[in-house]
């Protein structure tokens, strides 16, 4: 057990007052806190002599233990954890863990409640207890509890011989609000791995926690726990250690070994080698695409194979596991026996992804060699293609630039008006069929769907020699055969039914935007397509091209919005209405369609600057003409290819940075930083690791990063993860001394050879504090009327923490609001709280600067822990988090 007060300290903290001396009175002015929360219970605590009792269930039930009442025996029992506690009424004597412990009073029950002695409730569970005289209160202060992650199992990809063959997953801890980091270790089976070997190796690799369950593709640099590389005919296991913030006082807890796996010795020789894709016809879709390689140098243990089309766009994150998911309709099947493989696709060819080969489009071709025994792991996946885009020229068989508008209100087809550009060759088109589709379902649309659409659930339109532009009718169905409708998302495709009775004729256009039919007339700005342009590492490089709304008329202004990759399935017509003004670029109607480079100063929809290295897609904004800012005065474009920015040929940046500080010093000599090694080491000159404060590194960039004079240099000579120690002169970018003045997060520039750097993405942030308290977290806010109450949560450990100051600061001060100007605020400006919640009311109480609080201004809570000047001499402000509120008179 953790009994962190000692016993002479409690006689005194929890004596009553003189009146208090009575046996078995209320003492209604005590209250009982845990983690900042008042307990509410039906028993109130009482006094016997010079002793508190207080109702052992609901406190128990508060820190989370399991009680049970046995009514014979009169014995209460409760567990937590690996702790079990018994007692029994009108007994002195309890026993936890198996240990007898004698209380100062006995326990009793009053009202059907038991009471005991408050200091045995907490401290057999292992908790921090405190007295404060000032305001009659218990604080108990909860232990938090840093858990191992589960379920570890590693598989074996089966290609490489090496490193890159381990897939690790693992079940993320029960609560990672106290994980720093995970440690991945790989160790030769059988080899146990301590918390201490946790701690203290240097090789394992490093993830940060996501909120989600974690699967890791390792790389050809790692070691295994005794720094031997990798080798195949060994058998590995692979633990995952929860690695603890200062929150969980930076313990460890390492998870159960998994289930051994061998390395194979390789199976380079049956990888097939030499892809080349080939612009070789005229119709605008997979005809025009032939594909040859080289034949796996032994085919004995292959079955066939498999050519895959990637957009250029994805193929950097294409690998075996991705290649192996692929559904086998957007592949295609070579059968293996040719000296000189080759295959030219068909009509009905479709990308990885599933859409039309199309021309424009930049494709990368890989090809799979597919393992004899049916083993997605033994199967093998070539380097890639050679990018290429198939020509604009010949006569397409097919419609093209499917669009769709809502143009009336009706709510049902008739809102639907859908335009698209005929065939260039008609001569063989019998009819066309626009297709209706539920957006949830238009990814999995392809030709065989199309042709299996029963007549009653498509618009058949005769061909006219023109263009056409076609406007639903009241009938129209969706290809599920229900009614067209507001408030659902469509997608249309356009099935261009060739002459004669057979099917393979037929050719399925590509899909239009999404559309929502919502009682608005707002033109829908064409699918946008993003181009990488320019070799600024910003904004500057991001070309964005997309065909005007087909009816202007209604539309005041176009809004481009470039959302990260890995959100943009999410990213709706809601989330687009609401990115504030400074994170899109306002494009006027023109009358015309539009392609414009964006400026250096862009920002993506969650506020950060474009940089290299990010997967970018873009969607554009149609703005109604009139003035409300509902959804209905607006409509959103499909989403555009993915774009990844590149210096040229810059090499692949470092990863995975991340900071930690100790807070013995108060300077650099406190930092460590971690980050992965490029995975082009060769092309690497050196790293820079820059530190720079957390107010500027919103908007740091790589043109920043290069013109940076202060940074701390790692040699690229070395392997496996970067662990570098900062010295006490080390300065941020601006040339400052890093010191406990203020925040900081760490970027890593990886330079190149070639002169194309690239700039990691930003770590988490750090504090430093001279021998100081840990700050305050969870704070929030809950306002009513004209008053407002702050509630936060104290640090696990606050032994050097004399008490904490409550401030109130305006919205539009909060950003530069720092633990100094804090630790200068004094008097009314500020409340003082020993872990409780406080309130502040308007036209009364006062902000952190002095001025009374006013209705209808914006403010935001912070909380300053304030050293004790003994344990600790440095004060910790809670993080700047957005818990804005406002009053009312």
């Amino acid at each position: 057990m953790n009994k962190k007060i000692s016993a002479a300290v409690l006689a005194g903290a929890l004596l009553m007052s003189a009146g208090a001396a009575q046996s078995a009175n209320a003492a209604p002015n005590i209250k009982i806190f845990i983690d900042g929360v008042e307990l509410k219970s039906t028993q109130p605590p009482i006094a016997q002599g010079s002793r508190t009792l207080a109702p052992l269930r609901s406190i128990f039930q508060g820190l989370n233990a399991k009680v049970q009442w046995n009514q014979k025996t009169q014995t209460i029992t409760a567990y937590k954890g690996s702790n079990t506690i018994v007692l029994k009424i009108g007994s002195k004597v309890a026993t936890v863990n198996g240990q007898k412990v004698t209380l100062d009073v006995p326990a009793k029950a009053i009202r059907g409640n038991t009471v005991v002695p408050l200091r045995f409730i907490s401290e057999s569970l292992g908790q921090d207890v405190r007295w404060n005289a000032a305001s009659q209160s218990v604080i108990i202060t909860t232990t938090p509890e840093l858990a191992a992650p589960t379920s570890v199992s590693v598989r074996s990809l089966g290609q490489y011989g090496d490193g890159r063959d381990l897939q690790v997953s693992f079940t993320k801890s029960a609560d990672e609000s106290y994980v720093d980091h995970y440690r991945l270790f790989v160790v030769k089976s059988g080899t146990p791995l301590t918390a201490q070997t946790a701690k203290t190796s240097l090789n394992y690799t490093t993830v940060l926690p996501n909120g989600s369950n974690q699967n890791v593709t390792l790389n050809t640099n790692i070691k295994d726990s005794s720094g031997d590389s990798l080798k195949p005919g060994q058998a590995y296991q692979v633990y995952v250690a929860a690695i603890g913030n200062n929150y969980a006082g930076g313990g460890v807890e390492v998870s159960s070994a998994s289930s051994a796996v061998t390395l194979s010795a390789g199976t380079q020789g049956a990888i097939p080698t030499a892809v080349k894709a080939t612009d070789t016809g005229d119709y605008r879709d997979g005809r025009d695409l032939t594909v040859s390689f080289a034949k796996a140098q032994n085919e004995s243990d292959i079955s066939g194979y498999r050519v895959f089309v990637v957009r250029t766009a994805n193929a950097g994150s294409f690998n075996l596991s991705a290649a192996n998911a692929v559904p086998a309709q957007n592949y295609t099947t070579v059968p293996k026996g040719s000296a000189a493989p080759s295959v030219t696709l068909t009509s009905q060819s479709r990308d990885t992804a599933g859409n039309p080969i199309q021309n424009g489009v930049p494709y990368t071709v890989f090809v799979m060699g597919v393992s004899s025994s049916n083993t997605a792991a033994n199967n093998t996946l070539s380097a890639a293609s050679a990018s290429v885009t198939l020509a604009t020229s010949g006569s397409d068989v097919s419609a093209s630039n499917v669009a769709a508008s809502d143009v009336s209100d009706y709510g049902d087809g008739r809102d639907l008006r859908v335009t698209f550009n005929r065939a260039d060759n008609e001569a063989n088109v019998n009819q066309y069929r626009v297709m209706v589709v539920k957006d949830s379902k238009a990814s999995n649309f392809n030709i065989n769907s199309a042709n299996a659409v029963t007549s009653a659930n498509y618009t058949a339109i005769n061909k006219t020699g023109g263009n056409i532009s076609q406007t639903l009718s009241s009938s129209a169905r969706d290809t599920d055969g229900d009614p067209i409708r507001n408030g659902i998302a469509y997608r249309v495709y356009v099935l261009t039914v060739g002459a004669g009775t057979s099917t393979s004729t037929n050719v399925l256009s590509n899909v239009s935007q999404p559309i929502t039919l919502g009682g608005n007339n707002v033109g829908t700005a064409l699918t946008p397509v993003l181009s990488d342009g320019g070799n600024y590492g910003d904004g500057r490089d991001l070309l964005v091209t997309f065909g005007r709304a087909s009816d202007e008329s209604s539309v005041s202004e176009y809004r481009v919005l470039v959302v990260k990759s890995a959100s943009a399935s999410n990213f709706n017509l809601a989330s687009a209405v609401s990115v504030p003004a400074a994170n899109y670029t306002v494009l006027p109607r023109t009358g015309a369609n539009q392609s414009t480079f964006l400026n250096a100063s862009t920002r993506d929809v969650n506020g950060e600057p474009i940089r290299n290295g990010v997967a970018y897609r873009v969607f554009v904004l149609s703005v109604g003409t009139g003035n409300s800012n509902n959804n209905a005065n607006f409509a959103l474009s499909g989403v555009s290819n993915a774009v990844t920015l590149s210096n040229g040929s810059a090499v692949a940046g470092a990863t995975n940075v991340a900071a930690t500080a100790n807070n013995l010093t108060g300077n650099a000599s406190d930092v460590e930083v971690t980050f992965t090694r490029s995975s082009e080491e060769a092309d690497v000159s050196e790293y820079r690791i820059l530190a720079v404060p957390s107010n500027q590194s919103g908007s740091y960039s790589l043109a920043n990063a290069n013109a940076a004079p202060y940074y701390t240099t790692v040699s690229a000579s070395g392997s496996g993860q970067v662990r570098q120690a900062l010295n006490a002169n080390s300065r941020d970018v601006n040339g400052s001394l890093i010191s406990n003045n203020g925040a900081y997060r760490f970027y890593v520039l990886t330079v190149s050879k070639n002169g194309a750097n690239v700039l990691s993405d930003r770590s988490n942030e750090i504090s430093l504090s001279e021998a100081g308290v840990p700050a305050a977290t969870n704070v929030r806010t809950s306002a009513s009327g004209q008053s407002v109450t702050v509630s936060f949560a104290p640090p696990a450990n606050a032994a050097g923490t004399a008490y904490y100051n409550v401030m109130l600061v305006p919205s539009n001060a909060a950003a530069n609001f720092t633990v100094g100007q804090a630790s200068a605020v004094t008097g009314s400006n500020a409340k003082y709280s020993t872990g409780g919640n406080v309130s502040f009311t308007v036209n009364s109480d006062r902000d952190a600067f002095g001025n009374v609080l006013q209705a209808g201004v914006q403010y935001r809570a912070f909380v300053l822990s304030v050293a004790n000047g003994s344990q600790a001499t440095g004060n910790a402000l809670s993080e700047n988090t957005a818990n804005d509120f406002s009053l009312t008179n």
